[in-house]
């Protein structure tokens, strides 16, 4: 009886010892992209299960010591270990400074909390790979920029205006402006946790700016004069900068691989500090009215959209759907509102965006939302006919043709009865030609060298719209980790070439695919309606064009 007893104490003792952490993934702490090197001095997350306590721990002395709460991290490269210098933790996430002696390398991880040691997770470890902080937190969005008051770039100037966390309107060209970022590199004369390296510049980095396509010049990259493991780019405005509420800026380090930080927005404009929307319903607004309506509380919006889909899976060809979208941002995620309109713009026509997931899913600074009533009874017209919709409150989808013979070139319009929230809609698009893809085709063969970009070729059959190209690469052929390249160009042009530090933020990979259109994300056509009950209301047509993958990058 005694062995009994003794036996069922130990399994009891054994379910409920704390189970072992465990690393998910590794990403530098403003990039957010789990694929990319860490930088030898800059900040990271850990994410997981396990890693520290239910309720987040932060050091009141960021970066000072090497356990907080019972956790710490070890890293390992070559036979060198270091101690990273805690920041936060919690069960989920962990947050660090990787010290500035760790050596280059593929490096080992391990997270430990109250005695228990998760396995091992290997990480390249890099001299430089940089990530830009952004507004919400997740490396996509609107980034961190600032004036050299400390005073944030954002679409429109607020009246309280001048220094730290006030925001102070759009960049214009000749404004010297500060990128918040982290992982430039190590500081020498000292540790970080002393302070070391602070306002320290760095120009033996070769790093290269792009603001909507063009390169910037850089007076200084280099450690914040105030923050251990934060750096500071500054550069300059160029004056042939593309305008718009959400121009893309990301930074290059040299020109190899994984050198390309996250792709962050900024607005832009040219001689006022509103931007000028590229978004056609909140450009009908005006970025004033538009910012004055999101700071005094929710707004509502009313979305159609068109879609030419590809049948995928189901078999050749496509199918016409309609999806209309009615409802009411009643919250929105902590200090996004100032910067609405970078959230929901469309990037300027000639430039491209890349996602740090495959499916092109950005964030919004929507907390919640409530579903608006604008009727049950709608209708689609176009060349080839009308086609009845039912309608109820929020988000709704209506299957137009299964053949995909409804959705052509021509005016389209789109009218409902109105309901309890939003009163008659009558919506009108003219929807372009769509352009045929000449090159690259599908092969098996094809093989594309990233450090040489990509050139795409097409007839624009007299379409006066722009065309979308994607590209995305994937870890495996789940497509579940990677990133996802969305280039707009004008559909006239008949060609466009995706840099080459854009084609560098994919990841090298067989499991890769190429989506060509009229419109995908960002729409081929692209109207604004009006209704009373909505504050914006937008029209749009979609066409998937053509969609092939099976080919490399390296």
């Amino acid at each position: 009886m005694r062995k009994m007893r003794l036996f069922s104490t130990v399994l009891i003792v054994a379910s409920i010892a704390a189970a072992a952490p465990v690393i998910q993934s590794l990403q530098n702490a403003a990039g957010n992209v789990p694929y990319r090197s860490l930088a030898v001095g800059g900040i990271f997350v850990i994410k997981g299960t396990g890693l520290g306590p239910a309720n987040i721990s932060i050091d009141p002395k960021p970066f000072q010591n090497t356990s907080l709460s019972g956790t710490s991290i070890a890293v390992t490269v070559g036979s060198t270990k270091v101690n990273a210098l805690m920041y936060y933790t919690s069960d989920g996430q962990v947050a660090a400074l990787l010290p500035s002696n760790t050596p280059a390398g593929q490096g080992t991880f391990t997270v430990t909390y109250n005695g228990q040691t998760s396995a091992p997770m290997n990480h390249n470890v890099v001299a430089s790979s940089v990530g830009i902080f952004s507004i919400d937190s997740s490396g996509q969005g609107p980034g961190i920029v600032t004036f050299p008051d400390y005073s944030l770039v954002s679409p429109v100037k607020a009246t309280n205006c001048g220094g730290p966390n006030t925001t102070c309107g759009a960049a214009n060209p000749g404004d010297v402006l500060i990128i918040w970022a982290t992982g430039l590199g190590p500081v020498s004369g000292g540790s970080d946790s002393s302070g070391a390296g602070l306002g320290q510049n760095m120009p033996n980095v070769p790093l290269t700016l792009y603001l909507g396509g063009v390169q910037a010049p850089v007076s200084y990259q280099g450690r914040s004069g105030c923050c251990i493991g934060e750096d500071q780019i500054v550069f300059t405005v160029p004056n042939n900068v593309p305008t718009g509420c959400a121009v893309p800026l990301v930074v290059q380090i040299g020109t190899g691989q994984n050198t390309i930080s996250n792709t962050t927005v900024i607005p832009v404009a040219n001689g006022s500090r509103s931007c000028t929307p590229t978004n056609p319903a909140a450009a009908s607004i005006g970025s004033a009215a538009v910012q004055q309506a999101v700071m005094a509380g929710p707004i509502n919006l009313g979305s159609i959209e068109l879609h030419k889909n590809l049948n995928n899976g189901s078999g050749p060809g496509y199918f016409d759907q309609a999806k209309f979208t009615f409802v009411r941002a009643v919250s929105y995620t902590q200090g996004t509102q100032p910067f609405f309109l970078s959230f929901i713009d469309d990037p300027p026509v000639g430039t491209c965006l890349v996602y740090s997931n495959t499916n092109g899913n950005s964030t919004n600074p929507f907390s919640s939302a409530a579903p608006l009533d604008a009727g049950s009874s709608f209708t689609v017209k176009g060349p080839n006919g009308s086609a009845p919709v039912a309608g109820n409150p929020g988000q709704f989808k209506q299957m137009l043709s299964a053949a995909g013979t409804f959705l052509v070139p021509g005016s389209f319009t789109a009218t409902g009865n109105g309901g309890a929230d939003v009163a008659p809609i009558n919506a009108t698009l003219a929807v372009p030609a769509s352009p045929t893809l000449l090159t690259p085709q599908p092969s098996n063969n094809l093989t594309v060298t990233r450090a040489n970009g990509m050139t795409f070729t097409w007839n624009p059959n007299g379409s006066n719209g722009h065309v979308e190209i994607q590209v995305a690469s994937a870890t495996d052929n789940t497509f579940n980790l990677g990133g996802l390249v969305v280039c707009i160009a004008p559909a006239s042009a008949g060609t466009f070439t995706i840099p080459p530090y854009v084609m560098l933020a994919l990841t090298p990979s067989k499991f890769t695919n190429i989506e060509f259109g009229p419109g995908t994300v960002f729409a081929a056509a692209t109207a604004p309606f009006t209704a009373k009950g909505l504050d914006i209301g937008l029209i749009q047509a979609f066409n998937d064009g053509v969609f092939f993958g099976g080919f490399t990058l390296q």
